[in-house]
């Protein structure tokens, strides 16, 4: 892979083995590449992007593959190893703050910087084998309209902007 970027973002797969990276391009946005370590040589796959402007998001050690994102948020899909698409949601607009919260449950958002009115900005619970809305997150407070980063232990972290707090959450 002859490429000049630095990764948008990159994910390590179950066994460690295993990379999946974005790569953000000026003109053609963000490609997902593959690699694989064998302990001498070091594999490397583009074929995951098939034309296709997706944005990485997360992979969990429960699942053999990864969680990309459509660049604008129409679709967010679990992704096999081979690329192989395995689920897809594309029920809202959904924002680029998602992820594995843990091996049965992805923490996605929606409409955070496209709704004018802060109820829009939702945290969601999806099934993480079949990306199912399973519910909405309901804030003590009210509205949460920040980012969220799901951790991956069942834990999440949102940040307010008013207090200049992070705060830790947890189903």
């Amino acid at each position: 892979m002859d490429v000049d970027a630095q990764p948008l973002y990159s994910v390590a797969l179950p066994g460690a083995r295993e990379l999946v990276c974005g790569l953000p391009f000026e003109r053609r946005g963000a490609e997902q590449h593959w690699g694989r370590w064998d302990g001498r040589e070091l594999t490397v796959h583009d074929e995951l992007n098939d034309g296709l402007d997706r944005i990485l998001s997360d992979a969990h050690p429960a699942h053999a593959g990864f969680l990309t994102l459509e660049h604008y948020g129409n679709d967010l899909q679990l992704h096999a190893l081979d690329g192989t698409v395995l689920a897809e949601n594309d029920e809202l607009r959904w924002d680029h703050y998602c992820g594995f919260l843990d091996g049965d449950t992805v923490l996605a958002t929606s409409d955070v910087g496209y709704a004018a009115d802060p109820e829009d900005h939702t945290t969601w619970l999806l099934a993480a084998r079949t990306l199912e809305i399973r519910g909405r997150v309901r804030y003590p407070g009210g509205a949460d309209d920040g980012p969220v980063r799901p951790l991956g232990d069942g834990t999440w972290l949102t940040y307010d902007a008013t207090t200049d707090a992070v705060h830790r959450w947890t189903v």
